[in-house]
């Protein structure tokens, strides 16, 4: 299939890796133009580079917790590209692995800016900027269920990033916007965020459904919620894990 997304420009924040990057190619492919952006400016513009030409793709700067970087990246984008349609809150930072009584405040707060407060300021200006479209927030089943010790400022921020996501989606249409605001939930999908022992350690189940879901298993269901096909979706959140919140693990 392709050209779900023609004609539509979107931002994917950290976009220069992992899940973002594979939701930057898929919007490609289905003919969107896209700004990837992340703090890593080497990586990022390597990235855009790989993914195609500056006429469909371009790497901006940002780090998601600053409200001027998303003034910034915002202006650049319809600058680019005359408008924006579709926003997709991706970057994010993982758990650290340690319980609460261990994590500091400035720890906690880091996690909280980047995860949580990053997708406010994503959202605020998307539907300050947006008439109509789709802002799609990419949360965690650790949003929904948390499952482990080590994880909770993580789970919290993925919880917090799930009830702005109905918060915003109800606001849009008292702001008689058609703007969608959806969220999905991956479970553990092989990228940098997840750790070593995690990984060992649900590679050593053997059951019928992998473990792992890949980048590209997020990506579809982003354009999915991206597109008009999703046209009487939002609010919604849409759950990528190979079973583990229905039980299976």
């Amino acid at each position: 299939m392709a050209d779900r997304l023609k004609n539509k420009v979107a931002i994917v924040t950290g976009g220069v890796s992992g899940i973002g990057k594979a939701i930057a190619k898929d919007f490609l492919s289905e003919g969107a133009k896209v700004v990837i952006t992340g703090r890593r400016e080497e990586l990022g513009n390597s990235v855009a580079k790989e993914l195609g030409t500056s006429d469909d793709v371009i790497y901006l700067k940002q780090d998601v917790s600053q409200e001027d970087e998303w003034n910034s990246v915002v202006d650049a984008t319809i600058s680019k590209f005359g408008k924006f349609d579709i926003l997709v809150n991706n970057a994010g930072v993982g758990a650290s692995g340690k319980l609460l009584t261990q994590t500091s405040l400035a720890e906690w707060q880091n996690v909280m800016d980047i995860n949580l407060t990053g997708n406010f300021l994503g959202i605020r200006a998307a539907l300050n900027k947006m008439t109509a479209g789709s802002i799609v927030n990419v949360s965690s089943v650790l949003g929904m269920m948390a499952g482990m010790p080590g994880v909770s400022p993580y789970a919290t921020s993925k919880g917090g990033t799930r009830m702005l996501t109905k918060a915003a989606a109800i606001e849009a249409i008292a702001m008689n916007k058609t703007i969608r605001v959806n969220s999905v939930h991956p479970g553990f999908v092989e990228t940098a965020l997840l750790p070593p022992d995690m990984k060992l350690a649900m590679e050593q189940q053997h059951e019928s459904i992998p473990s792992f879901g890949q980048g590209e298993d997020v990506a579809k269901a982003v354009t999915y919620l991206a597109s008009d096909e999703a046209k009487y979706t939002t609010g919604s959140e849409l759950v990528l894990d190979g079973g583990a919140v229905a039980g299976r693990r």
